[in-house]
């Protein structure tokens, strides 16, 4: 056998390379791997509410609805229909914006989901110009049972109205915000509140931008 043919001892010596820490393995005992809230800078805590939006509880969503007189107020909204976005209609401007374009009457009720995030569910109501619907009274029925349980909601177009369902598990208690109802609704409408002729949704409604 020639010298190149037998082993060397530099080759014999050779080992496998080991995995690096950051290989499969490293989350075999994850309670090793926890964080304190205090560790993860989240201790004591508290959600600061930023935005709120108007709108009925999504198909997917659980909610409740927050009991009490004091946590509604019937109101004249307008709805953009480009953006969705609902607009607080001040009483001195129904006049004006009843000549002009639609409106609805609504009652508005705070609602949470069950993933913690806070809405203003706008309720319509019957008026002059319209009767009561299948859509307007399922989802009174949907808001009314939601004050005490958690409920999802569903449109269902051959029945013209929403299918309720009921949550089967115990989802506990909802942790409702601090702040008043009226302060919810300052950050539910913000700049959308028609209270003069000259605000930017009037005068889009008149054509005037």
């Amino acid at each position: 056998m020639s010298t190149l043919d037998k082993p060397t001892e530099t080759a014999a010596t050779i080992e496998q390379p080991k995995l690096s820490s950051g290989a499969a393995g490293f989350f075999d005992d994850l309670e090793l791997l926890k964080l304190s809230q205090e560790e993860a800078g989240i201790q004591g805590a508290n959600e600061i509410l930023s935005r709120i939006p108007v709108r009925k509880p999504q198909k997917h969503e659980y909610f409740r609805v927050r009991p009490g007189d004091e946590n509604c107020f019937t109101a004249v909204l307008y709805e953009d229909r480009e953006t969705r976005e609902h607009y607080f209609v001040a009483p001195k401007m129904l006049p004006l914006l009843r000549a002009v374009t639609d409106v609805s009457v609504a009652t508005l009720v705070p609602f949470i989901t069950k993933q913690k995030m806070v809405g203003v569910f706008p309720l319509k109501l019957a008026s002059d110009a319209t009767a009561q619907g299948g859509w307007q009274t399922t989802a009174m029925t949907a808001a009314h049972l939601a004050k005490t349980k958690w409920i999802r909601m569903q449109a269902d177009m051959a029945l013209s109205g929403y299918r309720i369902y009921e949550a089967e598990g115990q989802l506990g208690e909802p942790k409702w915000p601090a702040e008043p109802f009226n302060e919810l609704l300052d950050l539910a409408f913000k700049d959308r509140v028609i209270s003069s002729q000259d605000h930017p949704m009037f005068n889009k409604i008149l054509g005037r931008i």
